[in-house]
């Protein structure tokens, strides 16, 4: 039987996923229309897909390998701390960085992201398990770690994506949802408690707030 793929493999497999959603027709025709997300256009939400859900690993990447310790250990963790720390001028910082990256343009767009994800795969590819990157604020996690947090931001956004432009979303494959979707679990987790979570999966009525999770 083969082994499932890692989250490299799932990581860049999703950032294909993103090249093609950006390059879909559809994205084109609605490219200056409002996303369903506030305060953002369809444009924006493909610039926050291609430096979020891609290339911010090459940022961090280039900056150098901190010495450490490690602060956040998983994905989990460090959605727990952003979910705890964010306010609402980071994301309107979030949503500005999205639309500056779009501003060039959906084909200028394309072109950055396939060149630099080419880039990427070749430095993955020699990196080791246990490289260190520092990212939001400095703080050090585990590359490895660190990829999780960017398949949960591509399956996310590109079902944003989907829901934006009226269509079915793009397919990842099931070890990239199921991967999204236990990383929102640990959060919730971390939250919410393990009572207002398995309450919020199994017992319609006796929910605590618990969902979503960010």
């Amino acid at each position: 039987m083969a082994e499932p793929p890692g989250v490299r493999e799932l990581f860049v497999a999703g950032a294909h996923t993103i090249v093609d959603a950006i390059a879909d027709p559809s994205v084109g025709e609605a490219w200056d229309r409002p996303s369903v997300l506030e305060d953002q256009l369809v444009s924006g939400l493909c610039g926050h897909l291609a430096r979020g859900g891609v290339w911010v690993v090459s940022d961090y990447l280039d900056a150098g390998t901190p010495v450490g310790p490690v602060e956040f250990a998983s994905a989990g963790e460090y959605f727990e701390g952003f979910a705890a720390s964010a306010s609402p001028s980071d994301h309107q910082a979030i949503r500005d960085r999205g639309a500056a990256v779009a501003a060039t343009g959906r084909e200028a767009l394309l072109i950055d992201l396939r060149d630099r994800l080419d880039a990427l795969e070749s430095e993955l590819a020699r990196l080791p398990g246990d490289h260190l990157i520092a990212v939001i604020a400095g703080r050090v996690m585990g590359l490895d770690d660190y990829l999780t947090t960017r398949i949960v931001e591509q399956a996310v956004h590109l079902d944003d994506l989907a829901r934006s432009v009226g269509r079915e979303p793009w397919a990842l494959s099931e070890d990239h949802v199921a991967l999204a979707i236990a990383v929102g679990i640990d959060i919730a987790r971390r939250r919410h408690g393990p009572a207002a979570t398995l309450r919020a999966l199994y017992r319609r009525g006796w929910a605590e707030p618990a969902l979503p999770v960010l």
